[in-house]
């Protein structure tokens, strides 16, 4: 895992190691990203199947689908809240970042509670 790729960023280091967040930047496009509050994170989900990564994370109301590859290490840090932001990268960068996990595609559901 890269301390910042491009599709990844993690939060500000101390002495400690980094900082926990209290909320993540998910950044679907160039114009156009959500704030999600951390204690609002219900689940996370890493699947990995044939090359191809899935993070799955449910929130209150939203679920939040990323794939790519190489996000085993990103997954695990959702765990102490040091993943400041999650960004997509244009598909031509992705080769580049492969190896400090590379997103192909970023999905926000809203869920409906009825």
């Amino acid at each position: 895992m890269k301390p910042n790729s491009t599709s990844f960023k993690l939060s500000p280091s101390s002495y400690k190691g980094n900082l926990p967040m209290d909320h993540l930047r998910v950044e679907v496009s160039a114009s156009c990203f959500y704030l999600f509050p951390y204690h609002h994170m219900d689940l996370a989900k890493f699947e990995s199947i044939k090359d191809r990564d899935t993070i799955t994370i449910s929130f209150l109301n939203h679920r939040v689908r990323i794939c790519g590859t190489h996000l085993r290490d990103w997954a695990i840090a959702l765990q102490t809240r040091t993943v400041e932001a999650i960004l997509s990268v244009p598909e031509r960068y992705a080769a580049v970042e492969s190896a400090g996990g590379a997103i192909e595609t970023i999905e926000v559901e809203t869920i409906k509670v009825e």
